[in-house]
């Protein structure tokens, strides 16, 4: 659902996709984005994060796509360099009505997404999902020379976080990601993302025993 009052706010066509409740590392060299930062911190105010369609982040305008997430700057240092390392955090999703170039950085007139209608989505579906998700996790830790027993943090048990939680997860292409950010269906967006990411998990751990294999052999 889609709140209809359109607002106007500044844009960062990066070449990732942030979701509601993720977090983003952000490092800040150009100009345009050093104003963009600053105008955000004297107003209090957000940016939206977009995929970019086409072009490139350094250097020329590049076209987003349509739809992008709401993002809050939670934490800002100065680098050497006149450089900024700030980290931000998704909030909401929005629709792009309009681009808007009068300002050194791109702005959009843009439609917010209001919290969706509740979807019935039987438990297990969920309770599988969230399985999905920690051997997922335990994949990557297992793969960069970890182990984890069992979930740090409790995973989100509200089907709108977990469908975004899931895809923040997926390494793959960000054209998956962008197809789960514009999904209105919760249902959608967690089997969409359900799918990728026990792909993901068994390709990994298929390669994690191929790597076991080939060092047992050699001993």
């Amino acid at each position: 659902m889609v709140n209809r009052e359109a607002q106007k706010i500044p844009l960062f066509p990066l070449s990732t996709v942030l979701f509601p409740g993720g977090t983003i590392p952000l490092q800040i060299f150009e100009d345009r984005y050093h104003s963009m930062v600053q105008d955000c911190l004297d107003t209090d105010s957000k940016f939206g994060i977009v995929l970019i369609k086409e072009g490139q982040e350094v250097g020329g305008n590049a076209v987003p796509h349509k739809v992008g997430t709401l993002a809050r700057i939670t934490k800002i240092r100065k680098l050497p360099q006149n450089r900024l390392y700030l980290t931000a955090v998704g909030e909401t999703r929005f629709n792009i009505i309009e681009l808007i170039q009068d300002k050194a950085y791109l702005e959009g007139l843009v439609e917010i997404h209001n919290p969706p209608p509740a979807e019935d989505i039987e438990e297990q579906s969920l309770k599988e999902a969230q399985t999905a998700a920690f051997r997922h996790l335990k994949a990557i830790v297992s793969m960069n020379g970890g182990w984890v027993k069992k979930a740090q943090t409790p995973l989100p048990t509200d089907p709108d976080q977990l469908s975004f939680f899931l895809a923040q997860l997926i390494q793959g292409s960000n054209k998956v990601r962008q197809t789960i950010l514009e999904e209105a269906s919760i249902k959608k967006r967690i089997e969409i993302a359900l799918f990728h990411l026990q792909t993901e998990s068994k390709n990994i751990f298929s390669t994690l025993n191929i790597d076991l294999l080939f060092k047992f052999s050699r001993n």
